[in-house]
């Protein structure tokens, strides 16, 4: 389980902080991803309706809040950390694509089953985040996107014990990544 815990800090710590190729991390992990989920099955059948489905809802507005903040918060040019990072032109658009589309399936079947079985997971979903936003943020914007990382985690296992199914917390992520990328994508281009 710890290996499964690290496999993002692995991918980041290598692709990410040493090699500052964000397409390189992204598939470095979902590697580990599909090799840590090979023959599991995950719950992806219809839904059940509950209140927890409704926190679908609050991930819609990631994306407006990150285009509202990020200019007065981050340290450093949005376009220059993007280019350093090897997302420019056609990566970049290709990488909003497939950060909002592919990655929050892929996520929400790796960390689920960890999520399940220890708390930890919560915090080791919203840290290894850190390695990407370090470059980004100061310390106390960091630290409350860590805060809203850590609750997002605890809302989705809510979902996924409440619905017996991956879809609603699919949808969320996918809704609040494609949200935030977008913004990025639209704040590159300005």
């Amino acid at each position: 389980m710890m290996l499964r815990l690290a496999a993002p800090y692995l991918a980041l710590g290598v692709f990410w902080c040493l090699f500052h190729n964000a397409w390189l991390a992204i598939l470095a992990y979902h590697a580990q991803i599909l090799w840590w989920s090979r023959g599991a099955r995950p719950r992806l059948a219809r839904p059940r309706p509950t209140p927890t489905t409704l926190l679908i809802l609050p991930s819609a507005l990631a994306g407006p809040v990150l285009g509202v903040l990020l200019p007065h918060i981050a340290r450093t040019d949005l376009a220059a950390w993007l280019d350093r990072y090897h997302l420019d032109g056609p990566a970049l658009i290709a990488m909003t694509l497939y950060f909002g589309l592919v990655h929050p399936a892929l996520e929400q079947i790796h960390w689920a089953p960890l999520r399940a079985r220890t708390a930890v997971a919560h915090a080791a979903f919203a840290g290894y985040h850190a390695l990407v936003l370090y470059s980004l943020l100061p310390v106390p914007w960091l630290a409350a996107c860590l805060v809203v990382l850590w609750s997002a985690s605890w809302c989705w296992k809510r979902m996924v014990c409440a619905s017996g199914s991956l879809l609603p917390a699919i949808v969320s992520q996918a809704v609040a990544d494609f949200g935030m990328v977008l913004v990025a994508t639209l704040g590159f281009w300005e």
